[in-house]
């Protein structure tokens, strides 16, 4: 016998479709482009203006030269040296760490320092031998206060 073979045809009409290439982007290259643009340069002055309002609070430096040289175990000898800002000095104040030193007689700091004169500034017990970090403030005419000497001195 035979092989019986079946065959379908169905006849499917063809449909026309007509495809439309509609572009829908929103936004131009060129005007995306313009707003970036735009959108920077308002960040930038912000910014700007927000960092320029910031530094209205800084102050100017005080420049003034100051020698510090060990004098004994209780004491250090300083001397300002000069400085643009010398003469607007009214007050020098010496700190071994955080212990205050006293001048002389005052019982306090260098009251209206003078320049090439030095200054003994001492501690009522002695001062640990060793390198010591000693700090010099200054108290200016203008009521700041500012430190014009840090450094490493080694006590014997």
């Amino acid at each position: 016998m035979g092989n019986i073979y079946w065959i379908s045809v169905e006849i499917v009409p063809r449909i026309k479709m007509k495809v439309s290439m509609k572009k829908n982007d929103g936004v131009s290259p060129v005007i995306g482009t313009i707003l970036l643009v735009a959108i920077t340069v308002v960040l930038v002055a912000i910014i700007s203006a927000v960092v320029m309002g910031m530094t209205n609070d800084i102050g100017s430096s005080k420049v003034v030269g100051v020698q510090v040289t060990p004098n004994n175990a209780t004491s250090v000898l300083v001397t300002i040296t000069g400085g643009a800002n010398a003469g607007d000095l009214n007050n020098l104040s010496v700190y071994i760490g955080s212990t205050p030193l006293t001048c002389g007689a005052t019982g306090a700091g260098a009251l209206n320092p003078v320049v090439g004169k030095p200054y003994i500034f001492s501690n009522t017990t002695a001062i640990t031998p060793g390198t010591q970090t000693v700090s010099v403030v200054g108290a200016f005419s203008d009521g700041t206060n500012q430190t014009i000497y840090t450094g490493s001195l080694n006590i014997v």
